[in-house]
């Protein structure tokens, strides 16, 4: 089953393809993107072909890759996932933008559209995300969404910060939202 496109007031979502690969070395070979992913090391072009033919492979049946663009231009923005956390049960919320499209909101707006697919049409009861600690910026996004901090923990060889939203928590926080707009 292909994953649907999804919409946002600016933004499309949808199923990687094999054109997307110039866009993907350009996000992977960006050491400032690469900085809190890596600590910096950057992807060669066949590296950015094997970790787009991952991301088509691993992209059905509800989980998987977005590639995420500007709904009126169609420029790539990056992608956005919802796919198992490393060798967890836990199906993680994750992001990752060209710089030049940092600071303009994607990231909230492509997370709450993923939010909503994942509680509504996936029925999960929880999602999470992880990041370095010194990621400020997606800390702070994964904050917005409505995540809140549970633990730090080791994911990818790595030592995160572990957030997490259940279902009730989302409908709550969306309950409330819908009440204020009344």
């Amino acid at each position: 089953m292909r994953l649907p496109e999804l919409y946002t007031e600016r933004l499309r979502l949808r199923m990687p393809r094999p054109s997307d690969l110039d866009h993907i070395y350009a996000l992977g070979n960006d050491p400032e993107v690469m900085r809190y992913i890596t600590y910096g090391r950057t992807q060669t072009y066949s590296e950015a072909k094997a970790d787009l033919r991952r991301r088509i492979r691993q992209s059905g049946n509800g989980l998987g890759y977005w590639i995420t663009e500007v709904l009126e231009t169609r420029d790539f923005v990056g992608w956005m996932a919802l796919k198992p956390l490393d060798d967890t049960e836990h199906i993680e919320l994750g992001y990752r933008f060209l710089k030049t499209h940092w600071n303009k909101g994607y990231a909230t707006e492509a997370g709450e559209k993923l939010l909503q697919f994942a509680f509504s049409n996936l029925e999960l009861p929880r999602v999470v995300s992880v990041a370095l600690a010194d990621n400020v910026a997606s800390t702070r996004v994964m904050e917005k969404l409505g995540l809140t901090f549970d633990h730090r923990g080791r994911y990818y060889d790595t030592e995160c910060v572990f957030y997490q939203i259940t279902y009730q928590e989302w409908k709550r926080m969306h309950a409330s939202e819908q009440s204020n707009s009344e």
